[in-house]
């Protein structure tokens, strides 16, 4: 192994693909400002500890192709390397700088769903995202860098130390694969979770009817419907139904909620954007959740009494449909409109959209054999001003509480 690191020249750099099996081979694309002839190539962990290094030679890339935010940059592959066998499933990182997963086949507690679709609809590199404000492109490149997502680095470190659970790592693109979520106990979804393919929710659904569960830290969940390109590596989002040339009407890539997809976020989640809203607005709300349920079994051991409020800053709520306010002021849950087994609001925020919203935190279950799912509703949950804020204790021991009694088939409704 060269003695000399590579780290001191590299700026920037991408994937062949965004997750890999254990045996599979990792296509690293690196920009370096020198020609470095042999360098010790170092990957980090989620939490920065050396996982392993490979020697590599380091050139200096140019982007060759046109429109690299939807073509992607066309570097050289600089260096192929297999993940070495005693390296787990998680979150990898070239130089601190390109991030991967590495996917694990074996039964698992936890599967993390990192949100790559979304990191990369709103990733800049090369000129253009899926918000630019002008000459929009219908599609952007997984071929180019995409920075790890704000929103879910608090949970990914934290999930990182947990003791006693065998935990597994996916991308999106993962959940179009049954087979890559089936032996997990339940699935995670993290961060800010917007770009959900067609299959993909399929999955998720079925993973769920079939008794698996699911807890989503993640707000704005399940928002527009993407396709990928033939060779996965486009995530396509015209955002408009008649710019895209599907002749599918099922298959357009629009928001979710447009009655033509037929496949109504609520469905699935308990809860969707349009009622939940935006909570960092000017609203009569309390960035956070103001607790309803204090007995409920998420809360255990917090010492949280009604009324009491958890400090979670929030860029973008999801929210359950309600019939109206009860005479304290709390939201009384519209069962009738989610047609579930089982739903509770555990606590609630008030946002802001074309008018007032509500944002809860729900807890339900659609059918008698289907699994669990804790919604908490909030793009923020997984961040630094949640996990990572002032009521970052709270929020951890509620998501320990999760994952514990779901676990171990225990309750997680008041009642």
């Amino acid at each position: 192994m060269p003695t000399n690191p590579c780290a001191p020249t590299i700026s920037l750099g991408y994937t062949d693909k965004v997750s890999y099996a254990p045996d599979e081979e990792v296509t690293a694309y690196i920009q370096s400002s020198k020609v470095v002839d042999l360098c010790r190539l170092d990957i980090y962990d989620v939490k920065g500890a050396k996982a392993f290094s490979i020697a590599s030679p380091l050139t200096i890339q140019e982007m060759n192709t046109d429109h690299p935010s939807t073509n992607g940059f066309g570097f050289n592959p600089t260096i192929k390397f297999p993940i070495p066998a005693t390296v787990k499933s998680g979150m990898y990182f070239i130089e601190n700088k390109v991030p991967f997963i590495v996917r694990t086949p074996e039964a698992i507690d936890l599967l993390i769903v990192y949100p790559s679709n979304t990191a990369n609809a709103y990733e800049e590199s090369g000129g253009k995202s899926l918000y630019s404000a002008s000459d929009r492109p219908p599609m952007v490149s997984f071929l180019r860098p995409i920075a790890l997502q704000p929103f879910s680095t608090v949970c990914l470190t934290w999930f990182s130390d947990m003791k006693n659970v065998k935990i597994g790592y996916a991308a999106d693109a993962d959940l179009d694969s049954y087979d890559r979520l089936s032996h997990a106990k339940i699935i995670v979804i993290v961060g800010h979770n917007e770009y959900w393919t067609r299959q993909g929710r399929l999955n998720f659904d079925k993973f769920v009817d079939n008794g698996g569960h699911a807890l989503v830290l993640s707000g704005n969940n399940m928002w527009w419907q993407v396709r990928y390109s033939t060779d996965k590596t486009g995530l396509i989002c015209y955002k408009n139904h008649n710019n895209d040339p599907e002749t599918d009407e099922l298959l357009k890539t629009i928001e979710w909620t447009n009655p033509s997809l037929q496949y109504s976020i609520l469905s699935s989640l308990g809860a969707d954007f349009p009622h939940g809203g935006y909570g960092m607005k000017t609203d009569n709300g309390w960035n956070g959740y103001k607790i309803i349920a204090p007995n409920s079994p998420l809360l255990q051991g917090l010492n949280l009494a009604k009324g009491d409020v958890i400090s979670c800053p929030t860029s973008e709520y999801d929210g359950a449909p309600i019939t109206g306010f009860d005479a304290d002021g709390y939201p009384v849950l519209d069962k009738a409109a989610l047609n579930f087994e089982k739903a509770e609001i555990v606590g609630f925020d008030k946002g802001f959209r074309v008018n007032e919203t509500i944002s809860t935190f729900i807890v339900s279950q659609k059918t008698k054999t289907s699994g669990i799912i804790v919604n908490t509703s909030s793009t923020d949950w997984c961040s630094g001003s949640g996990m990572g804020g002032s009521s970052g204790d709270k929020i951890k021991g509620i998501t320990q509480n999760a994952i514990q009694k779901l676990l171990a088939g225990q309750t997680v409704f008041s009642n």
